[in-house]
């Protein structure tokens, strides 16, 4: 057999040949240049000569949290402190309040039967209650004896809510995640913002004008002490509200209804059930105060996907104010 180039056998020049149309070309020694493709691993991307393997599914770059595609994490950068913006990932993070349950149907038909038929009432039909509320006259206080009565519609309705939304209300939390100090600088600024919507109200209206539901807590402020107060105005009787009207009225039923449809009648009905002591007899002035802390409350509740517990946070803060100032400032002025 003959020595050289010619003794090649043909199967070996049909893998070497550059000539040969199917032949397999070796990966050049110093990487190759960009763009050409190699075989992938089972189960991975084609991968250019020269670039180390990743694996799939893994940012192939370092981007803010605006550019980065949205399948996939985004890398914090080191420098900046944790809980700070840009920390985070700026995707917004929705809750899910999920479909209408048994449980909804009960806390609502609870909270007719006692708020607005008055079935809570009937406690003060029992004789050692009653005179819990007499002084020493025998005449009932009746200021004290209608907080009793909210105390206890209260109570039960916040058991009852608590049940029925307590999952999606500790998952509602995660909106913290994002955007953080954004998100609890807007509680004062939505406060802030009720505040001087009212006041201009107070100014074109020439006096200021209360509604039957405020003068009756300013009446109660004389006579219960603030951390029982404080118990019912700021603690129980904003859950069950935020329940109600932004949970139920637009985080539930939003999976049947446009959302803004949703939003219209959460903030109206909001407004005029506080109302119905007076049997919705009232001045249009008066429940133009209700209606900027619906929007305001019901806005955030939606911009910051649905958060049960932002709602909450922002009515509490709202609430505590108005009864410190209720406390402290009013018996100064009056």
């Amino acid at each position: 057999m003959r020595s050289g180039p010619d003794s090649v056998p043909t199967m070996e020049r049909m893998t070497t040949d550059p000539q040969q149309p199917h032949a397999q070309q070796p990966a050049p020694s110093n990487g190759g240049s960009y763009g050409q493709q190699v075989p992938p691993p089972y189960g991975q991307p084609p991968q250019p000569y020269g670039q180390p393997p990743q694996p799939y599914g893994q940012p192939q770059h370092h981007g803010t949290p605006d550019r980065y595609p949205a399948n996939q994490p985004y890398q914090v950068p080191a420098h900046i402190p944790p809980g700070w913006p840009g920390r985070q990932n700026r995707r917004q993070i929705r809750s899910e309040a999920g479909p209408f349950r048994w449980m909804d149907l009960v806390t609502v038909l609870a909270y007719i039967a006692l708020m607005i038929v008055g079935l809570a009432s009937l406690i003060l039909f029992i004789p050692t209650v009653q005179e819990m509320f007499r002084d020493a006259e025998g005449t009932l206080d009746q200021t004290t004896a209608g907080f009793a009565v909210n105390l206890t519609a209260y109570v039960i309705l916040t058991v009852l809510a608590l049940i029925a939304c307590w999952r999606p209300f500790v998952q509602s939390l995660q909106t913290f995640r994002t955007q953080t100090w954004l998100k609890i600088g807007l509680i004062p600024g939505g406060w802030l913002a009720t505040i001087a919507v009212n006041a201009l109200i107070v100014t074109l209206a020439g006096e200021p004008i209360k509604s039957e539901n405020q003068l009756g807590i300013e009446a109660m402020t004389l006579s219960v002490p603030f951390p029982l107060m404080a118990l019912v105005a700021v603690v129980m009787g904003p859950f069950v509200e935020e329940y109600l009207f932004r949970h139920l009225m637009i985080g539930k039923l939003s999976r049947h209804l446009n959302v803004w449809v949703c939003v219209v009648i959460s903030i109206f009905t909001f407004a005029l059930l506080h109302f119905v002591a007076t049997g919705f007899n009232f001045n249009p002035v008066e429940v133009l105060p209700y209606l900027t802390l619906a929007t305001v409350i019901t806005l955030a509740y939606v911009f910051t996907g649905m958060s049960l517990a932002y709602a909450y946070i922002l009515h509490v803060f709202n609430n505590l104010i108005a009864l410190t100032v209720a406390y402290t400032l009013l018996p100064l002025v009056s």
